[in-house]
């Protein structure tokens, strides 16, 4: 008995691993057989500067669709991404780990979107790799050049509806829970938008948490790198919001929504829910929107 105590716990430890993956714990599990790594670059990055061993290459596109309704870039159908899961390899038992290149913003903001879809997906055995390809190569580590061979996976999705949320669920809870908005601030503020918006400013009683202020450029390698912040509990906790409480997460088209969901998750809160549509959408359907104030959730009464 004490020896198949002893095995059971020994499977337990290789099946475990943390949110935000070190190099050195990648590294040292390159050859695990539940292992799947995904690189979010593109074709010529991933064959000309090289990639972590093992790797399967994806890119922001794939992972969205457009609605010809709102011009929104929104989540694909789950039959969709069963299939592409299932190309890289990946079973429900799978342990992914996600990275960036940093050549471009797009593929850190593939990469978070990504993690979110995991997990809308029932799949919550993903990981991020803390500093991305830049902290990979600065360690020396291996490179391959090669397309890895990969068996077809058998991945099943376990939707979870509890972990998005839609326009009309956010405009009844103004003023009830609190909402993030994950934009740029001068965005929130309303004295900025992004080009293809049509209309300034936030969601009233919504909260700044700009998921720019999170995105650096590495000195050595001159890429970008995501820098997982420190504050985020304090500025939760200054809000009045808990580990378990539901928050509703909102920015332009759903990437800096989920952004902060990441963040959160790694935070360790448990109610975030995604606004995949956001901004495209809301402001389509023409609900409110505040401009030239800065709201706290804590203080704020519904319109």
């Amino acid at each position: 008995m004490a020896v198949l105590i002893a095995v059971l716990f020994a499977v337990g430890l290789a099946f475990s691993m943390p949110k935000l993956v070190s190099p050195e714990w990648l590294k040292e599990h390159l050859k695990d057989p539940d292992l799947v790594i995904l690189e979010f670059s593109d074709s010529q990055s991933y064959l000309v500067e090289g990639h972590i061993p093992g790797a399967r290459l994806t890119e922001k596109e794939d992972w969205r669709i457009m609605d010809e309704r709102t011009g929104a870039l929104v989540k694909k159908p789950i039959k969709e991404y069963e299939k592409l899961f299932r190309r890289w390899g990946i079973n429900n038992s799978s342990k992914v780990v996600l990275y960036y290149k940093g050549n471009k913003m797009n593929e850190i903001l593939g990469t978070v979107y990504a993690y979110w879809i995991f997990h809308l997906l029932g799949h919550e055995k993903v990981a991020l790799l803390d500093g991305g390809w830049s902290a990979w190569v600065k360690k020396k580590y291996p490179v391959s050049y090669e397309d890895p061979e990969v068996s077809e996976g058998k991945f099943k999705a376990n939707y979870d509806p509890s972990k998005e949320v839609d326009a009309d669920y956010l405009l009844k809870s103004i003023g009830k829970r609190p909402i993030i908005d994950g934009r740029p601030a001068g965005h929130y503020f309303g004295i900025s938008k992004f080009p293809a918006a049509k209309k300034y400013g936030h969601v009233p009683c919504s909260i700044p948490l700009p998921w720019e202020w999170w995105v650096k450029r590495d000195e050595e390698t001159g890429k970008l790198v995501i820098e997982v912040p420190d504050y985020i509990d304090e500025f939760l906790k200054n809000q009045g919001i808990g580990k378990e409480d539901e928050v509703l997460l909102f920015c332009f088209g759903g990437t800096g929504a989920a952004f902060v969901y990441m963040m959160m998750d790694f935070a360790g809160y448990k109610g975030m829910r995604v606004y995949d549509a956001s901004k495209r959408e809301w402001e389509y359907l023409n609900y409110p929107l505040n401009r030239f104030v800065w709201e706290t959730f804590k203080d704020c009464k519904r319109p």
